[in-house]
């Protein structure tokens, strides 16, 4: 998506990510003229363990055995591999510092409402709001106990509107449809309940925006039925993502050219 608008000249002026998509978007404000090979790069060469830390489901288990029934902890998985590969990724150290305005959504576990970070250290607040519930642990920001923000802002439409934007463009890579299988595992289970609880939410948001601020959604993939920890066809998957937003763009000739201020991505 993002190779797609940047062949057409659309850059943002703002970034508003929640989950995996504020780790995307800190990427594209770093460097928006590499971000795509960037990226490219980052999922081509992601694997489960530089993920959850664990290979096997053999391995997740144990971890679960030995941490989470023992009451030694509340996830699943140790963050610590998350981190580090956020860390590895991202050569800001904190979120005001990007050279393109940014805001990372989490969710502020106590409250149940999202959590906006606009300042301070940008790997803490990535890996906030890429910590999924029961699977990693809450992530303690400024006393603030924060989780993923897809669990209340998985297209934070709402958050760029109140931050200013007047006009927003939505990169959602989450599938357009179910996994069209019945998980396998308790980590599938777990992803796909929180999909559909996801694409319900954010439907209602844009349905509610939609007539009252200009909303273009790019079109969402529809991939094979791949396990949620399968990353060997992410290349086919990004050009897919590719092609099929360049097809669409294509019909939004007069976009082409640099974004203006009122525009925001």
């Amino acid at each position: 998506m993002i190779r797609a608008l940047s062949e057409l000249g659309i850059a943002p002026d703002m970034i508003i990510g929640s989950s995996v998509g504020a780790l995307n978007g800190a990427v594209l404000a770093a460097d928006p003229d590499n971000a795509a090979n960037r990226l490219a790069q980052i999922w081509e060469s992601m694997t489960p363990k530089s993920i959850f830390g664990v290979d096997s489901k053999l391995g997740a288990a144990w971890t679960l055995a030995r941490d989470g029934f023992a009451g030694k902890g509340s996830a699943l998985c140790s963050s610590d591999a998350l981190e580090q590969l956020i860390i590895s990724n991202i050569t800001v150290d904190r979120i005001e510092e990007l050279p393109v305005e940014t805001m990372v959504v989490a969710t502020d576990l106590l409250a149940g409402r999202p959590k906006l970070f606009r300042q301070g250290p940008l790997a803490r607040a990535l890996l906030a709001s890429a910590s999924i519930p029961g699977i990693f642990a809450p992530v303690k920001i400024d006393s603030v106990f924060c989780v993923d923000g897809g669990v209340t802002a998985n297209v934070p439409i709402r958050q760029a509107l109140a931050a200013g934007a007047r006009s927003v463009v939505v990169l959602d890579a989450s599938p357009a449809g179910t996994p069209g299988f019945v998980p396998r595992n308790p980590l599938e289970a777990f992803v796909q309940a929180s999909m559909i609880m996801v694409r319900s939410q954010q439907a209602g948001a844009t349905d509610d925006l939609a007539n009252k601020h200009p909303i273009m959604r790019l079109p969402q993939p529809t991939p094979p039925a791949l396990s949620v920890v399968d990353f060997g066809q992410s290349r086919e998957l990004i050009d897919v993502g590719f092609t099929t937003t360049k097809t669409f763009l294509g019909d939004f000739a007069e976009l082409a050219g640099p974004v203006s201020d009122s525009q925001s991505a």
